[in-house]
């Protein structure tokens, strides 16, 4: 390959959800994918470190970057470096405006959403299920009352307080209420 000379030009237009992350690695994947069919020495640069280092590990979690793996294990021509961005490199500029227009005109593809996206959403669904449970219950109509939204982090209340505010512990009116003192009342 002659140095800064741009052999191919591929725009993919990704989902919402995916992450530059992701349109990172799949550049760098579809460009090894091209220059395993070339039997030309081929370097493909890329300003993305944290793809180079997912693409390297062997702990990769990342399908792409597995599947990346894979061609180059396959592809003795092929080899990756590590350009810094936004200092002038004109592939790596030309790349970027790519990028850009990849937005717009890029062939529609479609990679899975990536595992915080998914447990981010399953995390609002199940907020949105247990609001709805905790609305519409039979039971605990007191601490709703005083606690009437559910949140997945510890309330300032201390124990003693809810059984105050709630007349759920060792009052006589509890404790008569299910047999367990004689008297409801205080003395």
């Amino acid at each position: 390959m002659e140095e800064d000379t741009t052999k191919y030009e591929w725009m993919a237009q990704l989902s919402p959800f995916n992450t530059v992350f992701q349109a990172e690695l799949l550049a760098i994947q579809e460009a090894c994918l091209w220059a395993s069919k070339t039997n030309q020495q081929i370097k493909v640069w890329s300003d993305s470190e944290s793809s180079l280092h997912s693409i390297a590990s062997i702990d990769t979690k990342s399908p792409i970057a597995q599947q990346t793996q894979e061609i180059l294990l396959k592809s003795t021509n092929i080899k990756l470096g590590w350009i810094k961005a936004h200092v002038g490199h004109s592939g790596n500029e030309a790349a970027d405006v790519l990028a850009k227009k990849a937005t717009q005109d890029g062939i529609p593809t479609f990679i899975p959403a990536p595992r915080n996206h998914i447990k981010s959403l399953l995390q609002k669904e199940s907020i949105i299920r247990w609001q709805k449970e905790w609305d519409n219950g039979e039971t605990g109509r007191s601490v709703h009352n005083v606690l009437p939204k559910v949140k997945t982090t510890p309330t300032p209340w201390q124990r003693l307080e809810i059984m105050f505010v709630t007349g759920h512990g060792p009052f006589p009116t509890y404790l008569k209420r299910f047999n367990i003192g004689s008297s409801d009342s205080c003395g």
